[in-house]
């Protein structure tokens, strides 16, 4: 089965209209479960649910659980086709509702013919859960109940988008306050992402000619098929990708890195460090560098010493949106906390 799109997007629409109208909710029960989908950091399960949902109200044959019209589910349909072509041009067009991501049926938890939550493939075992038992809920229940379901996760998705901070636009002198904030932010890791989506920032605004790319630094490179955590593409090869380590480096990381690379026919890469390079380990690290260096170029990059030369290159212009850069690229690695953080954190230097 597919779902006409035409409809879908009358339905998303209405559903919008009527996000001031408190009479529009579902039963008690089902907005917990909703509230606990909608409030989780794991993207994916956003967009299955609002595309079930839609899914269900635009023809009430549909099974919302269903991910693919090869689903063993009654009623199967193709549920990428219907995200990817209604939710994430809706969502674009009306703030970070679910994560602003542009495929996110391409993600682990989407990938599958049905969601279910005895599916062992899904980590997050309590919200497969809640997502499950709402979508099947929604598979029964009557058609203006599951619109008001609709509604409502659409009303806590623009109350998600509320709570998000912006970096504002800094035009003034901004060298000193770039540096600052690169010294003061970079104090905590997340698990990477912060320095990921700092040396993202400066790639983007110093190669605006090519495609910049960041990836969740904990994801598996299995799974991810990555180059690195921050990729540098132009016509879909790759220009340059690095490797980010807020911990200190070690030669093992020289070694996968540079592995990857050959693998992936990067012609140059990176170690992005923020700590260091691991004691005792400088030799080792030296030796794994000189034999990447045979098939690519390769170089350790200290964040600290050698950022302030590439602030300077940026010039007034591109600093003044510095800040914006770094919180747009922690949104797209859902890293809401330090996205806050880093927008706050450069307004405030900039006061």
């Amino acid at each position: 089965m597919s779902v006409n799109h035409a409809t879908a997007e009358r339905i998303l629409a209405s559903a919008w209209d009527r996000l001031r109208d408190a009479a529009v909710r579902p039963p008690k029960g089902i907005c917990e479960l909703l509230d606990a989908v909608m409030k989780a950091p794991d993207v994916a399960y956003k967009y299955i649910l609002v595309t079930g949902l839609l899914a269900k109200c635009a023809d009430a044959r549909i099974h919302p659980r269903s991910l693919q019209a090869s689903s063993s589910l009654d009623e199967a349909y193709d549920a990428r086709s219907l995200c990817h072509g209604v939710v994430v041009p809706f969502e674009k067009e009306h703030g970070n509702l679910l994560g602003l991501s542009n495929e996110p049926f391409l993600n682990k938890p989407a990938r599958h013919p049905e969601h279910d939550k005895e599916n062992p493939q899904l980590r997050n075992r309590l919200l497969a859960s809640s997502l499950h038992d709402v979508l099947e809920w929604a598979s029964t229940a009557k058609a203006d109940v599951v619109f008001a379901a609709l509604v409502h996760t659409l009303r806590l998705g623009k109350e998600r988008a509320a709570n998000q901070v912006s970096a504002e636009y800094a035009a003034d002198t901004n060298l000193d306050r770039t540096l600052r904030f690169i010294n003061e932010f970079l104090k905590k890791a997340d698990g990477g992402a912060r320095l990921v989506a700092v040396w993202g920032a400066t790639m983007r605004l110093l190669s605006e000619r090519y495609r910049v790319l960041v990836h969740e630094p904990t994801q598996s490179d299995t799974f991810s098929g990555t180059a690195g955590d921050v990729e540098v593409m132009e016509n879909g090869e790759y220009v340059w990708a690095a490797e980010c380590k807020h911990r200190p480096l070690t030669s093992d990381d020289v070694r996968h890195g540079i592995r990857k690379a050959v693998e992936h026919k990067v012609p140059q890469y990176l170690f992005v460090c923020a700590s260091g390079e691991a004691p005792e380990q400088e030799r080792a690290i030296r030796e794994a560098l000189a034999a990447g260096a045979e098939s690519l170029d390769v170089a350790v990059v200290n964040i600290f010493e050698e950022f302030p030369a590439l602030a300077k290159v940026l010039g007034p212009n591109r600093r003044a949106v510095f800040g914006q850069a770094v919180t747009k690229f922690l949104w797209e690695m859902r890293r809401p906390e330090s996205a806050n953080e880093a927008a706050e954190l450069w307004n405030e230097l900039g006061g």
